[in-house]
């Protein structure tokens, strides 16, 4: 074989596993992303991947938020070495963005010999006084580092914690995560609040997206009553038909099953905003079935967190929103500190709305820092 013949073959090689990476290819590449994305919020899902290359989402999913860009399908999951895009080792990388990675080693069912499970945190290079602490959680399929940087530039002045889900996952239901979070999360603010004495545990926040959302439910629900929730946002997920039934907020009494058994009263009052988009595939709006069950409609899950708070009213109709951005409508319970904000039209990732609306957070809990 001449090495004109072989430099051909090794061409002919490359450009094909290009071309059919994740349905990929420049013919077809802009058309697979567009059948795929269902909602057409302009990212593609786990859920609206077909089967057979979803197996390669988490490649394909560069940063590990749980949602594929255009730009990363396109790329086919081709990610540039760490250290050589920043030109730094993990620990320079760590020191600069003051971030620092913790483990924690817990045992359950699915791991009966134990494993170290990990967190990261970020913390304001200024320690001379209290800081908010606010807990991210990542969706199915994401990581815990992205959500960092995802809050990074707009809460500048909190405490940022993400948790790693197991098996990228967060045990609500029927996810193939069995582990025991709430315990996960109870330990990992107890850590927290030994290693970072700035650390105001008066001020703890939640944040979730999507499975992320539902373990923010399942902590305002289950959490230990000596661990003050301040505030909580859940976006793009509504509650389980099984975490909320017959006028009560439930709780399984063994996490590795998905039988909600044992009735829970709240115990207080948090502020609680939920975030969904009218046009959701993945976990449907109007309710219905979805990851994990059933799901209420945001609507009435805004009103089961109302009515438990203390609002004594009528659920609000679909038409009672108040504009409150670009294509955003607020339903507000003042009475229980419970906010509904729908997206019109926008998809599990919201779609363009969604860039107005973290400084409308800002303004709306009284954070102060980057928009």
């Amino acid at each position: 074989m001449s090495w004109r013949w072989w430099l051909l073959c090794v061409l002919l090689c490359t450009f094909f596993q290009s071309y059919f990476v994740f349905g990929q290819g420049d013919v077809r590449e802009t058309g697979k992303f567009q059948s795929w994305d269902v909602n057409k919020d302009g990212v593609l899902t786990r859920e609206e991947v077909p089967a057979g290359p979803r197996r390669m989402f988490e490649r394909i999913d560069i940063n590990g938020d749980g949602k594929i860009t255009f730009k990363e399908h396109r790329s086919g999951g081709r990610q540039p070495d760490r250290n050589t895009q920043t030109n730094q080792d993990p620990t320079d990388l760590e020191k600069k963005q003051n971030t620092l990675r913790y483990t924690i080693r817990q045992a359950w069912v699915q791991e009966p010999t134990g494993i170290e499970r990990e967190y990261f945190v970020r913390s304001p290079k200024n320690d001379t006084h209290s800081y908010p602490i606010t807990i991210l959680f990542h969706g199915n399929g994401g990581a815990a580092e992205p959500m960092i940087r995802n809050w990074d530039r707009t809460l500048t002045d909190h405490i940022l914690i993400a948790a790693q889900g197991y098996e990228r996952s967060w045990n609500i239901t029927k996810e193939r995560s069995k582990a025991p979070d709430v315990d996960f999360v109870e330990m990992i603010l107890e850590e927290v609040l030994k290693r970072y004495p700035q650390a105001d545990k008066s001020q703890i926040s939640l944040i979730g997206s999507s499975n992320g959302a539902g373990m923010v439910y399942r902590l305002l629900i289950e959490m230990d009553d000596s661990i003050r929730i301040k505030n909580a946002i859940a976006f793009v997920s509504s509650l389980t038909e099984s975490q909320y039934h017959d006028k009560r907020f439930w709780k399984r009494t063994d996490e590795a099953t998905s039988r909600y058994d044992l009735a829970i009263e709240i115990p207080e009052k948090r502020r609680i905003i939920t975030i969904h988009g009218s046009a959701d595939s993945v976990v449907p709006y109007y309710g219905g079935r979805g990851p994990g069950g059933i799901h209420l409609s945001a609507q009435a899950t805004a009103y089961a967190w109302a009515t438990a708070q203390g609002y004594r009213g009528t659920q609000k109709t679909d038409t009672a929103g108040k504009p409150c951005g670009v294509r955003l409508l607020m339903y507000d319970y003042p009475q229980s500190r419970v906010t509904h904000i729908k997206v019109i039209d926008g998809g599990h990732g919201l779609g363009p709305a969604a860039a107005s609306l973290k400084p409308l957070l800002i303004k709306m809990l009284g954070w102060s820092g980057n928009s």
